[in-house]
This record gives C-alpha cells, structure tokens and sequence, in this order.
C-alpha cells in the first residue's frame, strides 16, 4: 500500500513535471514570439527613417541642384550682357574715333607720327642698354 502510495506521488509529481515544462515551454514560446514581432517592429522602423532620410537628401540635393542651375543661368546671362556691352562700346568708340580722323586727317597723321616717333626712340633705348 505504501509503495501504490510512492508511486501515485511519483506519477503525480511526474505529471505536475510535465505540466509546468509545457507552461515553461509555451512561455518562453510566447517570450520568443514577442521578441521576434518587436525585432521586425523594430527593423520596419528602422528601415522607414533610412528611407524617409534618404528621401529628404534627396530633395536636398535637388534643390541645391536647382538653385545652383539657376544662378548659373543668371550669371551667364550677366557675362553675355557685359560682353554684349563691351564689344557695343568698342564698336562705337571705333566710330567715334574714324570720324574724328576723317573729320580732322592732318592732325590725325600728325599725332600718328609723333607716337611712331616716340616708340622708335623708346625701343631705340631698350635695346641699346
């Protein structure tokens, strides 16, 4: 009777044995589940602020593109201004100075000799020293 006893405790306590390693089993079940889902939250996350950063330098790097073309542009257009009016003002003091020698042609050879003369003589010095 005593033995039937034992082993009725013992089968019992075997049975209590498996039940709590079940428990133990579906808890660290769950334990890994929840580890797993916060591990993809975590990652989806992740990823998303990668992506919403690789956006926003993106458009960055989009406008600063944009604002550079622009000035580019502007100062393009400037330079073909300034060339525009430099080569217009050439062209009239090109005129100005044919009308007043057409208007005036003694003077105008008259200067035109003096400056031949001054040259020869500067060039004379330079290369006898």
């Amino acid at each position: 009777m005593a033995e039937t006893k034992f082993e009725n405790m013992g089968q019992r306590a075997g049975e209590q044995a498996g039940r709590t390693a079940d428990k133990a089993k579906d808890s660290m079940s769950n334990v890994a589940n929840q580890a797993r889902e916060k591990l993809g939250d975590a990652a989806s996350a992740a990823t998303n602020m990668a992506q919403q950063a690789a956006s926003r330098v993106r458009d960055t790097a989009q406008e600063w593109a944009s604002t550079a073309q622009d000035q580019a542009g502007r100062i393009a257009g400037q330079a073909r201004d300034m060339a525009y009016d430099a080569a217009e003002r050439a062209g009239d003091l090109s005129r100005d100075l044919t009308n007043l020698i057409q208007r005036n042609p003694v003077p105008a050879v008259m200067i035109a000799l003096g400056v031949g003369f001054l040259a020869a003589v500067a060039l004379r010095r330079s290369s006898s020293s």
